[in-house]
């Protein structure tokens, strides 16, 4: 929950919602669900408030650490997987386009999931903005740039070439590889290597390995790497992932596996005592994409849940302004991270009025290339080579409920396709909104809810703000 009284805060704490949103579905990101905002005349506050939802973590990485440490180091590999996840996560985030840079990386900014997995979090910094300061720049506007970087970054987590802006070099995504270069200095030797932010050692790139370290020496050529008082000397967040990946591979570790060390310390996995989500069972049909139906797995739901939400004011503007962000002029909604819903997508004079099919292809090929699968709710249909021979074609009639045998199917197919893979999405697209409401309510959100009005408004906040029709309620 977060309180705002000026224009300027709404702006930043509705870039951080569009950043969440656009980086949301990441196994080490933590997990976006929806957002909202009260006026502040509606506000027992007198200020604005905005409300983000996301999944519920176990908890800060820093407290899991001190527990284990009582009782010794952490080993080589525990420090190698937190890392690593913590690294995936920056990756993702450099893999924008533009690049999004945190500029608040710190351990403080890394849980631990359920699953026991990292989550990385806290993007009210983030930015797409990087600077490169030269000779021509005045005192000025040196100061303002001072000023930004002071009210968005810690000090103990500033790069040289922020303190002193002078030095001229540029100020970009390399500022996020400095922070990692911090995090991994104090996984190792649980002291940060600039205590309080002390600017002249900061500057002068001054630290010091332990002489006398033997656990940690595979890491040590990685930190000096990652602490170049150049930026354009750090390694880049590709080079970095994929030196990670070979110590991981000569030690003979999952770096993407979940960190046991910590949780076995911490009373184990598990959600607090709360009921493992429902799991999809005796699915037959394997013809789905070559999906293997003795796998396991199911749909997996954020723990919990409310009752109503109707209490919050739903004010189309964060939504709008989060949607408009992540998909240009489509018209497409990811109601999860992991399911979308979309107009048909239309050809010839069609296409310069709705969805067009070469845009929603190169959207779906750019954002999901090779994990998307589409479900053609209508009787209309096109080549299914548009999206690679991955479309499920259903047939329903518009304004009309399919039937229970054909919902089950979709249901089905939709449930063997997305464990396949952790990266692969459904989409689903119909000609009026109502079947496709039908046809991702039933597996996402009816799970959540008691009630279905519940969880009609839930979709509405997520598909047609500020409310659903009363035919589509129905």
């Amino acid at each position: 929950r977060l309180l705002s009284h000026e224009e300027e805060k709404n702006k930043e704490i509705i870039q951080e919602v569009c950043i969440m949103k656009k980086l949301s579905g990441h196994p080490n990101v933590v997990q976006f669900s929806s957002a909202a905002s009260i006026a502040k005349e509606e506000s027992d506050t007198g200020q604005a408030e905005f409300l983000i939802l996301t999944e519920l973590c176990k908890g800060q990485l820093v407290d899991f650490i001190k527990r284990v440490e009582q009782k010794g180091p952490m080993s080589c590999d525990t420090v190698l997987k937190i890392f690593y996840q913590s690294c995936r996560a920056v990756q993702h985030m450099h893999k924008q386009k533009p690049p999004i840079i945190h500029r608040d990386l710190k351990i403080e900014n890394l849980l631990i999931s359920h699953q026991g997995t990292i989550k990385l979090c806290d993007f009210g910094s983030s930015t797409t903005i990087a600077h490169y300061p030269d000779y021509g720049w005045s005192a000025q506007k040196r100061s303002m740039v001072e000023d930004e970087i002071t009210r968005n970054t810690t000090p103990a987590y500033r790069t040289p070439e922020m303190i002193d802006l002078y030095s001229n070099f540029p100020i970009n995504e390399k500022q996020d590889i400095w922070a990692l270069g911090c995090i991994l200095y104090l996984l190792c030797f649980k002291q940060h290597p600039f205590e309080e932010g002390a600017k002249l050692q900061i500057v002068n790139g001054k630290y010091a390995i332990p002489q006398n370290d033997v656990k940690y020496t595979v890491y040590h050529e990685l930190i000096r790497s990652m602490l170049k008082i150049n930026p354009e000397e750090r390694l880049s967040i590709t080079e970095l992932v994929n030196q990670l990946q070979e110590i991981a591979a000569a030690r003979n570790v999952n770096p993407k596996s979940p960190i046991t060390e910590l949780l076995e310390q911490n009373g184990g996995f598990g959600n607090n005592g709360a009921q493992p989500p429902a799991q999809i069972h005796n699915i037959h049909n394997a013809g789905v994409y070559g999906a293997d139906p003795d796998q396991g797995g199911g749909f997996r739901h954020s723990e919990g849940g409310t009752e109503r939400l109707t209490n919050i004011k739903d004010t189309s503007k964060v939504i709008q302004s989060v949607a408009s962000y992540t998909k240009g002029d489509l018209d497409i909604s990811y109601i999860t991270s992991r399911i979308a819903v979309m107009s048909f997508p239309a050809e010839g004079v069609e296409s310069a009025i709705k969805n067009n099919m070469e845009d929603v292809r190169l959207f779906l090929d750019g954002r999901h290339a090779g994990h998307y699968a589409v479900y053609n709710l209508t009787k209309r249909s096109y080549r299914p080579t548009r999206f690679h021979n991955r479309v499920s074609e259903c047939g329903w009639q518009a304004r009309r409920a399919p039937n229970l045998r054909s919902l089950y199917s979709l249901c089905k197919n939709m449930h063997l396709w997305l464990k396949q893979d952790q990266r692969n999405i459904a989409v689903v697209h119909c000609l009026d909104g109502g079947v496709s409401a039908v046809a991702v309510l039933l597996p996402v959100f009816l799970p959540l809810f008691t009630t279905a009005e519940a969880a009609v408004y839930m979709f509405s906040m997520k598909r047609c703000p500020p409310g659903i029709s009363p035919s589509h309620k129905r």
